[in-house]
């Protein structure tokens, strides 16, 4: 199998903004360049201000974290594919650009979370895609706050695994897919009435991290089978994430330090015949070196086998190359434009009524706000090739742009055309008879 490289990251960043010099492509891996990137977010500013501000003011209705994200992340080749945000829980998708046309089956989901029969601040969001043959489902969650909160904490599990379903058959559970990550504010603390905060504070100067975390509820909830039992869990080498005095790298006295934050895995090795599905774990690390929030921010880097192209067509894995090539040629502003795609032929089962052709500026990097769509055409203008007519009010001004064709049901990405300019027609002068006045 091959591999593909995929990079999560989890952050608590406590209604903050984002400080003006954080740049977030400094949590990705420095040595390696991942293929996928998944970032969570918790606590993120949903103030009525904030609000006002992502809904209205942002051009692509951003909250602050993911737009920061999506400017850092995109010097790095990566586009935001989704997000889906909830509360102040957020979770995007960014992958690098040579990727984005084999993705298919992008889906979101949510799950609310109560607390003593009323519903908080707290909840989960995801995302499921597939990738190369292989499905993947990423779970961002905020759970319960507070040591004794514990039950809570292990009912929402259960919560989120029961209601959480997905539109694909093969897929519709959590766990049915090929690989699980979970990440979050899990807010799983400390065993009550083991350690206090001077005693947590002092076995974390001196290293002595595995008598914190033999009390540790997530670890305990796990080997008791009450919780997360069906993920694996690297044990943190990294001190408590929470919680420090903003802007520093000093606890904080009002609460005893826990992992608060955390990334879990799940491969299902046996879901296909006489192959085995493998994933390695790269790093598991925190990033103390950001002190934007009372909460460090996680990472975690991995190397998930994906089929080659060539086993992908023994095993009959549909729709596993691009459908859609555009044939992009000049592009004029403020004129009608003809633009061709063609499609082959042994694909044309795949395209449907309702498929549709977004129009995009390169320079955004995301592709979650077309400017302008397009109904894909039913019938082929000549042989397997199809026509775009799109009127002088779609290209109004020049740039680069981007076309991207979807399934009907908008899950899957058929075809990504490269990047092409639109630019204004050089008009020739104009023959004219030339008039002197005479004296």
């Amino acid at each position: 199998m091959d591999e593909l490289k995929v990079h999560v990251v989890t952050y608590n960043v406590g209604t903050w903004a984002p400080h003006h010099d954080l740049d977030m492509a400094s949590l990705l891996p420095q040595k390696t360049v991942p293929d996928v990137v998944l970032l969570g977010f918790q606590e993120v500013n949903t103030s009525p201000t904030a609000l006002v501000i992502e809904n209205v003011l942002s051009a692509l209705g951003e909250d602050e974290w993911t737009s920061r994200s999506r400017i850092n992340l995109a010097r790095k080749g990566y586009i935001k594919i989704r997000s889906i945000k909830l509360l102040g829980m957020v979770l995007s998708l960014f992958c690098l650009e040579k990727h984005v046309p084999y993705l298919r089956g992008v889906e979101t989901q949510f799950t609310r979370l109560g607390l003593n029969g009323y519903w908080g601040n707290k909840g989960t969001v995801s995302v499921r895609f597939n990738l190369y043959g292989v499905s993947l489902c990423v779970l961002n969650s905020h759970l319960a706050a507070h040591d004794h909160q514990n039950q809570i904490r292990i009912e929402s599990y259960d919560t989120v695994l029961g209601g959480h379903t997905f539109t694909n058959e093969a897929t519709e559970a959590i766990m049915y897919h090929d690989y699980v990550f979970w990440l979050g504010d899990l807010n799983f603390r400390l065993q009550e009435d083991t350690f206090t905060f001077e005693q947590i504070d002092q076995k974390i100067r001196k290293k002595e991290l595995k008598d914190l975390l033999a009390v540790d509820q997530l670890t305990q909830a796990r080997v008791d089978g009450q919780a997360f039992s069906e993920l694996d869990e690297t044990p943190p080498d990294f001190p408590p994430t929470f919680k420090y005095k903003f802007g520093t790298d000093v606890y904080d006295s009002k609460r005893r330090p826990a992992w608060t934050d955390r990334i879990l895995y799940k491969v299902n090795t046996a879901n296909y015949d006489k192959i085995e599905l493998k994933l390695k774990q790269d790093s598991y690390r925190s990033h103390p070196e950001v002190r934007n929030s009372d909460h460090k921010p996680v990472s975690s880097s991995f190397r998930v086998g994906i089929f080659t192209p060539e086993t992908a067509a023994q095993m009959g894995i549909q729709t596993y190359h691009p459908i859609v090539k555009f044939h992009v040629d000049e592009v004029y502003v403020d004129e009608d434009n003809t633009l061709v795609y063609t499609v082959d032929t042994k694909n044309m089962r795949y395209l449907r009524y309702w498929d549709w052709i977004g129009v995009y500026r390169v320079d955004t990097h995301s592709l979650e706000s077309h400017l302008a769509f397009q109904w894909a055409p039913s019938t082929p203008a000549r042989d397997n090739a199809y026509e775009l007519c799109f009127d002088e009010n779609v290209f109004i001004r020049s740039g680069d742009y981007r076309l991207v064709y979807y399934s009907a049901d908008s899950k899957d990405i058929l075809g990504v055309s490269p990047p092409f300019h639109a630019r204004v027609r050089d008009l020739e002068p104009e023959m004219g008879v030339e008039v002197t006045e005479e004296l």
